[in-house]
């Protein structure tokens, strides 16, 4: 479980988020919105260890965190995909893969339970990561983070710019994911998506979440979004 009390965060003299406190359970997808520049993506760093952080208690699985890097993150089990396609462009599929195995003294065997899950990353992994079509490089960007096999991920506006049919298949991914046991905290502007695959939607203004609903209705759509 992810708990997050109090979160202040931002870049150097400016905060960005001035309060953030929520509780994401195993199973859960969490989505949080908001018009641009209200603190969303910055919320997913500060977690991640990748901003300033000023003020906040955050606890995995009961047990506080204290100060965050990235590296403890990822021993913590939280795992971040960003809202850019971090895949190495120059390097191959199966390369890009790797990575995170040698990084982390994982066996190698691991590229087949990958190769089984994304059928078109098995039949592309001597291609360049670069040449792959937009969808490709967001599975090739989760496939890599899945093979840490983090219980908490933060997903950051996974479909931008994504045709509709990627969409679908991110959102059914997110989807299995939650249903194997991991808690989501997923920052996405496509709002039937949101509807669809979301067991909760938190509001956020002003780098504040300012309420947490179960179902985004129109109302708080135009508030909050403006559409």
């Amino acid at each position: 479980m992810l708990e997050v009390n109090g979160l202040q965060a931002g870049y150097g003299q400016a905060r960005v988020v001035h309060e953030v406190s929520l509780t994401v359970k195993p199973g859960e997808v969490l989505s949080l919105v908001g018009r641009n520049g209200v603190g969303k993506t910055t919320s997913l760093k500060a977690l991640m260890g990748l901003v300033d952080v000023f003020a906040g208690r955050v606890s995995v699985g009961g047990q506080a965190t204290g100060a965050m890097t990235p590296a403890r993150a990822c021993r913590l089990g939280i795992g971040y995909v960003s809202q850019q396609r971090e895949v190495c462009p120059d390097l191959s599929v199966e390369q890009n893969l790797m990575l995170p195995l040698v990084a982390n003294r994982l066996p190698t065997a691991a590229l087949e339970s990958v190769y089984t899950r994304f059928g078109r990353l098995a039949e592309r992994r001597r291609q360049i990561a670069g040449s792959l079509s937009g969808g490709e490089r967001k599975l090739l960007a989760f496939a890599r983070i899945m093979l840490l096999q983090p219980s908490i991920y933060l997903i950051d506006e996974p479909t931008e710019g994504l045709m509709p049919k990627a969409v679908e298949e991110v959102g059914s991914l997110i989807t299995n994911l939650a249903a194997g046991g991991a808690c989501v905290v997923l920052v996405e502007q496509n709002l039937p998506l949101v509807r669809a695959i979301s067991t909760r939607v938190g509001l956020m203004n002003n780098g504040r979440l300012e309420a947490t609903v179960q179902t985004l209705g129109a109302r708080e759509a135009e508030q909050y979004l403006g559409v």
